[in-house]
């Protein structure tokens, strides 16, 4: 009888103990609150070096605001007489090489007013009066071509309409998409370099 007993005792101590464990592990009740935050760990080790990043715009190189004179242009007509027909004026810019002419962007502006207060307008411009100011630019020289004298002048003790350039090289050619079938996703993809 002794035995019965044991084994009586064991069974319900094991059917108490999965009892308890079961309401113990029920969702029924509200999470406690956070515990502190622990000490910070040590540093771990350094990553491997990401991809090169795109090339920025090199260098930009550009001028001070220069004082230009235009030199008019003129031609004989049939009575011997001359006409002005325009005006002219060359810049020099020794940095601008045969290879910056064909990769670089070449930027001209003339400021209007003073340099106290600024009017700044980029070239070629045209006016409503049919005023003009046109630009070519080759090597080492920045040609200026205009209906009108817009020469740097003097007025009072402010000098106006100067003139500044700047030249912004290129530096990573362009991809063509001529051959391109934009149709195409994967085509698309591929000349894209995008991942998936």
């Amino acid at each position: 009888m002794k035995r019965k007993l044991v084994f009586y005792s064991t069974a319900l101590l094991s059917f108490l103990f999965l009892i308890t464990s079961l309401i113990s592990c029920s969702s029924d009740g509200a999470d406690g609150a956070d515990g502190a935050e622990g000490v910070a760990g040590p540093p771990g080790p350094a990553g491997p070096a990401g991809p090169k990043g795109d090339n920025g715009t090199g260098s930009v190189i550009y001028s001070g605001w220069l004082d230009v004179t235009f030199t008019p242009e003129t031609e004989t007509l049939a009575d011997g007489s001359t006409k002005i027909v325009g005006y002219f004026a060359s810049i020099n810019v020794p940095k601008l090489t045969k290879e910056l002419l064909s990769t670089a962007d070449i930027k001209v502006y003339i400021n209007t007013s003073s340099e106290s207060d600024p009017g700044i307008y980029p070239l070629p411009y045209v006016n409503l009066n049919g005023a003009y100011i046109d630009v070519f630019a080759t090597t080492q020289k920045i040609e200026l071509y205009s209906s009108i004298d817009v020469g740097t002048r003097t007025l009072g003790a402010a000098k106006v309409q100067q003139y500044r350039y700047m030249i912004i090289p290129g530096n990573v050619t362009a991809k063509s998409n001529s051959k391109v079938d934009w149709s195409d996703y994967k085509a698309v993809k591929a000349h894209l370099g995008l991942n998936d």
